[in-house]
């Protein structure tokens, strides 16, 4: 059974996964069964010699039943080492998603977000075949200096699907794949066991970090320890190319140089201010071609919903200033979803949205309903509160998708379980974690998933931007539930919200408000490294302003420290309305510790004189 059998040239190098279970099997037995057998066969000489009337048998019989447990012996350690250098051929699977699509199962109703993901979407590839061929020529010139290429592009361009695609077309020479997040540092020694090239996507490089860790970005858990731990090939090597699909290359280029001067890393540094980048603007499209690419999508979504083809439309999508790829893929999905026509009004985002995440809703519920677990025989409460798989939707979002314990404890703060004991309450929310991972997962492994939880980003920023304004008091319940450490995920999904939609502004000046020592120090370190900080700024400057009620102005309970530190978080140039606020913030800070050192001073002496008069 071969260990590195190969998939074809289209599948992009992607092997086989493993020796399979029959190498394992035999080696089992060979381990086992060949002491076995020379221990039979030592037994057998010392019964000979000691009673040989008890077991009289030829001397070559011993002999070959200790010949044959010596062979199985040797057999097993060639079968142990077979498997170790298959399975250090393919460790790279490890550190590296496929880029090719898995097969949806038979039956299964697919979730509407993935059909949208770079990863499932079932849209032929169009309109990027310069690009692919610039991209396809970067990565065979073997005597271009640059290893590193950054691919920018705003949201919903294409820039993750060329990535992936790239990663296809390179075929079964390269070996390509998209970066698990937290694993950078053990790739490389993989990818040299393989001797092929190697081509790294690192994808939303510029987002927040999704891992369970203290790290504050991506910037920070992968990207940093990537670009130190790589080394250029030796003469004659195989080439490993690093591409970084961000919104903004100058904007990363500045962050990744300022994490790394910390670091003291001059080759590093190297690698990011002398790479080339790829600038990606919505394809221009005219009315014609726009509507081609609208029914081929349709088509597509159709095909991968399991439904009747749709009926001949007529063209009724006309152009518009700002229509990227994923715009266009959105209304075509819904356009199969519904069933109707395209409207001669283009769909607004907001309403493409809503009608999206009320199918995938109207999915959850259908599950729950039907779901059960061993010890469970169902989701319980769900006939008294119909809206909780909305609520277990929007706690695994502001969590993670991976912080599945975190997410369980900000269910039970929920109004849905006031009142109930906290063992029961405990199961049940464990209950409904479980069942959301498997049903949109549909992976045990949901650590290794390199996509969004729920699909595009964009999506579910609106979806948290709309139901959080529309419920402030759900928005307090759920914050109550996020320790220190979930609060900087949350930092990170409100200030990439409020920079696609100007309406989450609120959500995030809130956020701030409500804890502007804690809050804020996240925000700030969250807007470093968007791509446009300045429309985040302004409502993080106004939520440290006015903070809440019940909150002290003067920050009393704040140390100068540690204000310090948060105003050393906001540069000038990226944040100048936080600045100004911290920056007055920390003189206020001074001037009343300062006070209160002259206070203590003077007291001091009042007790002094007391103590001698």
């Amino acid at each position: 059974m071969g260990a590195v059998r190969r998939r074809g040239a289209e599948r992009g190098g992607w092997d086989d996964p493993g020796p399979g279970r029959g190498l394992r099997i035999a080696a089992d037995v060979a381990g086992w069964g060949g002491p076995a057998l020379v221990i039979a066969g030592f037994a057998g000489i010392i019964v000979r010699v000691a009673r040989p009337r008890l077991w009289h048998v030829p001397w070559w019989q011993i002999g070959t039943l200790i010949v044959v447990g010596l062979a199985g012996y040797v057999i097993d350690h060639g079968i142990e080492a077979h498997i170790r250098q298959a399975e250090r051929f393919l460790a790279y699977r490890k550190v590296l998603e496929n880029p090719n699509p898995e097969a949806v199962e038979a039956g299964s109703e697919p979730a509407v977000f993935r059909l949208l993901s770079p990863l499932h979407s079932p849209v032929p590839f169009r309109d990027r075949e310069d690009e692919l061929a610039r991209l396809r020529r970067w990565c065979a010139d073997e005597a271009d200096p640059h290893p590193v290429l950054l691919l920018a592009g705003d949201r919903g361009v294409g820039t993750s699907r060329l990535a992936l695609e790239l990663a296809r077309a390179l075929g079964e020479e390269w070996t390509a794949g998209r970066l698990l997040r937290g694993t950078g540092p053990a790739l490389f020694p993989a990818l040299r066991d393989r001797g092929r090239p190697a081509l790294v996507v690192v994808d939303e490089a510029d987002s927040r970090s999704d891992t369970d860790s203290p790290l504050h970005s991506r910037v920070r858990a992968d990207v940093v320890p990537l670009l130190r731990a790589f080394r250029s090939p030796a003469q004659g090597a195989p080439p490993v190319r690093l591409l970084f699909v961000v919104r903004h290359a100058e904007r990363f280029r500045a962050v990744v140089c300022e994490e790394l001067a910390h670091r003291d890393s001059p080759e590093a540094r190297r690698l990011v201010d002398e790479a080339p980048v790829l600038d990606l603007a919505p394809p221009v499209l005219d009315r014609a071609a726009l509507a081609e690419r609208h029914a081929e999508a349709v088509a597509a979504f159709t095909a991968a919903l399991g439904r009747a083809p749709a009926a001949e439309r007529a063209d009724l999508t006309p152009t518009g200033p700002g229509r990227t790829p994923l715009d266009l893929h959105a209304r075509a999905l819904v356009t199969a979803l519904t069933g109707e026509p395209s409207p001669e009004v283009p769909r607004r985002f907001e309403d493409v949205a809503e009608i999206l995440f009320t199918h995938e809703l109207r999915r959850w519920r259908h599950h729950a309903e039907s779901f059960t677990a061993p010890g469970i025989p169902a989701l319980p409460r769900l006939s008294e509160q119909p809206a909780l798989p909305e609520l277990v939707m929007l706690a695994l979002l502001l969590t993670s998708h991976r912080e599945y314990v975190a997410a369980a404890h900000v269910l039970e703060r929920l109004p849905a379980y006031a009142g109930l004991e906290r063992d029961r309450a405990w199961s049940e929310t464990s209950a409904w974690v479980r069942w959301a991972l498997a049903l949109h997962g549909g992976t045990p492994i949901a650590a290794h998933m390199a996509e969004p939880w729920i699909g595009p980003e964009s999506f579910a920023n609106w979806f948290l931007t709309t139901r959080l304004r529309a419920d402030p008091e759900l928005f307090d319940r759920l914050q109550s539930g996020l320790d220190a450490r979930r609060s900087e995920h949350l930092a990170g999904l409100l200030c990439r919200a409020c920079e696609d939609f100007p309406e989450a502004g609120e959500n995030l000046r809130r956020y701030v408000a409500r804890h502007p020592w804690a809050h804020g120090y996240d925000a700030v370190r969250s807007a470093g490294v968007l791509a446009r900080p300045e429309r985040a700024d302004p409502w993080i400057a106004e939520g440290l302003r006015t903070p809440e009620a019940d909150v002290d102005p003067a920050l009393a309970t704040l140390g100068t420290r540690e204000l310090y530190t948060l105003l050393e978080q906001a540069r000038p140039a990226s944040l100048p309305r936080s600045q100004a606020v911290l920056a007055r913030m920390y003189q206020q800070a001074r001037r009343a510790e300062g006070k209160a050192q002259r206070q203590s001073r003077r007291e001091l002496r009042r007790r002094e004189r007391g103590r001698r008069t």
